[in-house]
């Protein structure tokens, strides 16, 4: 007789992504997830304000541009509000903003971005353990 142990789940940081260009979306969703964290993603700032209404966000990514009535600037503000505890990542292509005009606490990373830099930024305001990538061709380093 096998006797097997009970699994315990360790909850996941929950991050919500705000881009409303599909295929980055997805992107994003798949590295942060690997990144150790659980991700909404939602394609709107709107759908976005909805989310926020839940409580425990660990993260949020947020374009600053996307369809609709909100901006993720907006996004960034509330979430600086509501979720004091959360960390915000404000990405943009476009440059019309003033920086200032995003809150203290709100990081800036411009696009385009490299994969490494935003994995160091990510992995750094979650609570979950990095998983590292590394950039040689050397097997036995890659664990």
């Amino acid at each position: 007789m096998k006797y097997f142990l009970p699994v315990t789940k360790t909850p996941r940081p929950k991050v919500l992504v705000v881009e409303d260009e599909p295929m980055l979306r997805e992107l994003l969703t798949l590295m942060i997830e690997d990144w150790g964290a659980a991700v909404t993603a939602v394609s709107t700032a709107d759908e976005g304000r909805e989310q926020l209404r839940k409580p425990g966000w660990c993260l949020v990514v947020t374009d600053t541009q996307t369809p609709g009535s909100l901006s993720g600037v907006d996004i960034a503000w509330i979430t600086n509000k509501e979720h004091p505890e959360a960390s915000i990542i404000v990405m943009s292509g476009q440059y019309e903003f003033e920086i200032g005009s995003l809150p203290d606490r709100a990081i800036f990373l411009p696009k385009p971005w490299q994969v490494k830099s935003l994995e160091e930024l990510v992995s750094s305001h979650l609570s979950a353990p990095k998983k590292a990538y590394k950039q040689n061709n050397n097997p036995q380093d890659n664990t």
